[in-house]
């Protein structure tokens, strides 16, 4: 039986227009940097060797600003709906693990699941495989190594609950973020990120996203639509 959390935590269920603020602000000083090193660039006293070090630190800053570019264009895609349909959230699942298998081993971090099949829920397919990707990214990442993520699901009249516990008696350090290249960004605000996207994604299709940390243990829970269900129904049926 899965547990159901207590009281959100504010500091780490962070709202969208937040994580983009924070984004920009981030991409503001590569920007500053990258438009002083143009100005530089055209002055005419400059020594070959001047010039070729100004050159690497502007083509430097202009990666950075087209990663962060891109992954805000990324957070804020992934708050529109796609085209629903049923989907098999059990297989889904297992998918996703097997595509991050490799991270997690490689973080020392052993992946466990307790899931039931079919599990049919209503959402688009290419949306549900991001979104799924980037939740267990952010799973991996927020342990480290001994850590255990675990993942369980359960039907809930209208919905689907599914939950990742990720724990450890070190403490959760932190590994490097999983998934896609964060490279360019500290490890907290890859890891937001990631959550971010995930938590956009699940919310466009109907669903929620809530976290829990813990000194020992993260809990990450999503709720999803079941087959065909509507957000009207599960409306009615929470009352």
């Amino acid at each position: 039986m899965i547990t159901t959390m207590g009281s959100p935590a504010a500091a780490a269920n962070r709202e969208p227009h937040q994580l983009l603020s924070d984004l920009f602000h981030q991409l503001s000083q590569p920007i500053t940097t990258l438009c002083c090193s143009l100005e530089l660039a055209q002055l005419h006293t400059l020594t070959a060797e001047q010039y070729g070090e100004i050159v690497s630190r502007a083509l430097e800053q202009a990666e950075k600003v087209s990663w962060l570019s891109t992954a805000i264009r990324e957070l804020f895609d992934a708050g529109q709906a796609g085209e629903g349909e049923v989907l098999d959230l059990h297989r889904a699942v297992e998918d996703a693990v097997g595509d991050l298998l490799p991270v997690a081993e490689s973080a020392g971090v052993h992946v466990c699941h307790s899931l039931r099949s079919p599990c049919p829920v209503w959402f688009d397919a290419h949306r549900l495989r991001q979104g799924l990707f980037h939740l267990l990214g952010f799973g991996v990442a927020s342990g480290g190594p001994g850590s255990v993520m675990k993942i369980e699901m359960e039907e809930r009249g209208m919905e689907v609950l599914l939950a990742l516990t990720i724990s450890s008696q070190g403490g959760l350090g932190g590994a490097s973020a999983a998934g896609p290249n964060h490279g360019h960004l500290p490890d907290d605000m890859a890891q937001r990120l990631g959550l971010g996207i995930a938590r956009a994604i699940f919310e466009a299709g109907g669903g929620s996203l809530r976290l829990e940390p813990d000194a020992d243990c993260m809990i990450v829970e999503v709720r999803l639509l079941r087959n065909g269900a509507s957000l009207s129904s599960c409306a009615q049926s929470d009352r």
